[in-house]
């Protein structure tokens, strides 16, 4: 196994971080990088603007914010000219959906493990425009991906006008078959919108292999960047109807498509900027190994909290990346439990509800030592037993 990296992250020493799904952990260097950027901004703000991003007022897109820009597009498989940056996932999705007509009794399909947030969001959007959202159930335990992409087509109708799907879902932490979805969507002339949220970085990502209309991923979590960098990546067949969520001097100049997209005001970028740094980090410390080794240390941390709390696992490996949903005992009081880790014995740990199950979220990345899941395991059963 190799070694363990702890010293170049910036966690606090004393705490056990359980829970890089929610937000990612940023190593030092890359962090410097981030810095360093801001630094650049600050010492000349006209130049940084005007000369170093150069095509925020030109017609031709070339410097730093590209070089970014066609490295994430390179590692994701995906064409750089629909890639746009954004903050997060959630305002990636909530200009999609400010961009998508929607007409009365339209329906938007999804399953019910979406994220809140998206759901809220969608909810809304249907609200306004007498359309309909449709959450398909999903029952746990999972069987395969054909089952699910079968049973979940089913529930698609003539007024299907799109379906948002999570890549992994957020409570259950399952890896979705959206590839097959999106090929049956794309045939069928329905919109996709896929919530990568946590898949970049964590699972292999060839976007144009997926061949979603909208895939959207947070680069700040399992890809190590400074907090506030997502990317959402736009499919050529979707780009002339696609409106930006804030109008700016873009809309005047049209430089390129990201950024009359990207163009806010101003804005830091320096988040998007070092994405490179974060590639070479990872390259540099064998990633592609350490996910391996996490994911078979993960699945096997899994088994044994199921066994301890008695409660069936949701889904076999085929499902599961570096991140795993378990089953808590029906009584658990998540709040209780929370804090109780948190207080007494500094673990910061996912613990949610999907429907009316509690659920804990295992995470495991490089900085973590399987002491520390061992820990976790044991801090639960003191609370129980209290």
């Amino acid at each position: 196994m190799l070694a363990n990296i702890r010293s170049e992250f910036l966690l606090d020493p004393d705490i056990h971080y359980l829970n890089h799904g929610s937000f990612g952990a940023c190593p030092r260097e890359v962090f410097r990088d981030y810095q360093n950027w801001q630094r650049i901004l600050e010492r000349n703000p006209i130049d940084y603007y005007t000369r170093q991003l150069k095509g925020l007022f030109g017609k031709k897109a070339s410097g730093p914010l590209e070089e970014a820009r066609t490295a994430l597009a390179d590692f994701v498989n995906a064409d750089a000219a629909g890639m746009i940056f954004t903050p997060n996932v959630t305002v990636a999705l909530n200009a999609i959906a400010n961009s998508i007509k929607l007409q009365a009794d339209d329906e938007v399909l999804a399953t019910d493990h979406e994220y809140g947030t998206i759901v809220a969001t969608w909810a809304r959007k249907c609200t306004q425009n007498d359309a309909i959202l449709k959450e398909v159930e999903i029952d746990l335990p999972v069987s395969t991906q054909a089952e699910f992409v079968d049973y979940f087509w089913k529930q698609v109708t003539p007024n299907t006008k799109v379906i948002v799907m999570s890549h992994i879902t957020s409570a259950t932490a399952l890896v979705l078959p959206v590839k097959e979805i999106c090929q049956r969507a794309r045939k069928a002339g329905i919109i996709t919108v896929i919530d990568g949220a946590h898949a970049v970085g964590q699972i292999d990502l060839d976007l144009e292999n997926i061949d979603a209309d909208f895939y959207t991923s947070n680069c700040h979590k399992w890809l190590l960047t400074p907090k506030g960098t997502a990317f959402l990546h736009v499919h050529a067949t979707q780009r002339a109807a696609f409106e930006p969520l804030v109008i700016s001097w873009a809309e005047i100049n049209q430089p390129s498509f990201s950024l009359r997209h990207e163009m806010w005001g101003t804005r830091d970028m320096a988040a998007f900027l070092c994405i490179p740094a974060a590639l070479r980090f990872r390259e540099k410390h064998n990633w592609k190994t350490r996910h391996r080794e996490a994911r078979a240390l993960l699945y096997e941390f899994r088994d044994k909290f199921s066994i301890e709390f008695d409660r069936e696992t949701i889904c076999d490996q085929s499902w599961l990346a570096q991140i795993a949903g378990v089953l808590l005992p029906a009584e658990t009081k998540l709040f209780e439990l929370w804090q109780y880790l948190w207080e007494e014995h500094r673990i910061e740990a996912m613990i949610t509800r999907w429907r009316e199950e509690p659920i804990i979220r295992l995470s495991y990345n490089a900085y973590n030592t399987p002491d520390e899941l061992d820990l976790l395991l044991q801090a639960i059963r003191q609370y129980q037993n209290l």
